[in-house]
């Protein structure tokens, strides 16, 4: 699911955004909303790590360039789209990126217009970088690229990561299965019924063998064989296409 935080004191403005936002069909069952009235109740609860940030830039108490200030110091991925009655740019509010600035309309006209590409950034953003997962301390999110492969343990999963130091491992409570379905199209397949792999850091392997980073071996078992293989195969053909 995609979290998506509006901040706005004006509560119309709230709904007009999640209107504009259900404009797009395939997102609605895919999106969890966190609504917030000022800046301070946003970063009360900024360990949620949103991806997307609607902030108002006029709000009472701290207002939203300040923020976002705080806000960067905590969450420097989320995307940030800034919404305004008056207010212009200022070199200052870019220092914290923003990606859009909207500048508020009787009808939500530049909302609207801008809708299609602040969502298109969200998705491309969080399917090409990163997985997000559960753990005791909150959700963290990991880098897809450092990912060697993903185990199946009593309750949860266990991630292991390719880092300066060597391997790293991550426990979380999610299932196999629902992260596999997560991660499907960006390069991960079963070899085994107790792992996935990510098949672009694979550097060997043979009929029964995988090598990946670090020199870990995996077993691919009878029945993953065909439908690792064929996963193999198309994912290498289509990286030689990109590049």
């Amino acid at each position: 699911m995609y979290k998506v935080a509006i901040c706005d004191d004006d509560k119309s403005y709230i709904q007009n955004i999640k209107a504009a936002i259900y404009e797009y069909r395939k997102l609605r069952n895919k999106i969890d909303f966190y609504e917030y009235c000022s800046g301070e109740e946003l970063l009360q609860q900024a360990d949620i790590l949103h991806d997307l940030i609607f902030m108002d830039m006029q709000m009472p108490g701290m207002d939203g360039n300040n923020t976002a200030k705080r806000l960067r110091e905590t969450n420097k991925e989320a995307i940030l789209v800034f919404c305004t009655n008056y207010a212009y740019p200022t070199p200052e509010a870019f220092k914290v990126q923003p990606f859009r600035y909207i500048m508020k309309d009787l009808h939500n006209k530049m909302l609207k217009e801008e809708m299609g590409d602040i969502l298109e950034e969200m998705c491309k953003k969080l399917k090409k970088d990163y997985l997000a997962v559960t753990r005791d301390g909150g959700l963290i999110k990991v880098p897809l690229k450092d990912i060697l492969y993903i185990s199946i343990i009593k309750r949860g999963s266990i991630i292991y990561l390719d880092t300066e130091r060597g391997v790293h491992k991550v426990t979380c409570r999610e299932k196999l299965r629902d992260l596999y379905y997560k991660i499907q199209e960006d390069g991960f397949e079963y070899a085994h019924n107790s792992y996935i792999v990510n098949m672009s850091n694979i550097i060997g392997i043979n009929k029964t063998l995988i090598v990946l980073k670090n020199q870990i071996e995996l077993n691919i078992s009878r029945s993953k064989k065909e439908q690792f293989d064929k996963s193999f195969s198309y994912y290498l053909h289509t990286e030689y296409k990109r590049t």
